[in-house]
């Protein structure tokens, strides 16, 4: 799966949280609205374990830490589950309520990096969302922040995203 797919069904995913879910959005229930994107990304990827909070890696299903040794607990992961190599991590997703104008940016940038250090791991691609005031999304690429798009307007009814 390629970067453009990915864009494609977060666009739909998103579109139906807004659609189904917008009393989660207007509470800015983190951890809900992170369950829900899960919910609906299971729809697209047969095959794949999308798990919130997963705080295991690799066959042994260690804790989970960054290259540093320090625990880190990923919101939504598209993987699967006990392996460690990049093809079978597709994406790492932190969602907040508010822009988080790079609090989790650091932890994207690890997780899109080499394996290095305690950390055995590595996923394709990452994805910052925060949903005020705008929606927008930051996504990962080789270590780095490949495309930040912000949607100030063109969420019409149901939250489906204008193009």
């Amino acid at each position: 799966m390629n970067k453009q797919d990915l864009r494609i069904i977060l666009d739909e995913v998103i579109r139906r949280l807004y659609c189904n879910d917008s009393e989660l959005l207007r509470e800015g229930l983190e951890w809900a609205i992170s369950h829900r994107l899960a919910v609906y990304l299971e729809s697209f990827f047969n095959g794949w374990n999308v798990d919130c909070e997963y705080t295991k890696m690799g066959h042994e299903f260690e804790t989970k830490h960054d290259s540093n040794g320090n625990y880190k607990r990923p919101d939504i992961v598209i993987h699967k589950r006990g392996l460690t190599s990049r093809e079978k991590n597709l994406l790492v997703i932190e969602v907040k309520f508010r822009n988080n104008d790079g609090f989790d940016f650091d932890k994207l940038v690890e997780f899109k990096s080499e394996p290095y250090g305690t950390r055995i791991f590595q996923y394709q691609y990452g994805l910052a969302i925060s949903f005020q005031p705008e929606l927008q999304l930051n996504w990962f690429e080789n270590g780095h922040e490949i495309t930040n798009q912000s949607r100030r307007r063109g969420i019409s009814r149901c939250g489906f995203l204008q193009r």
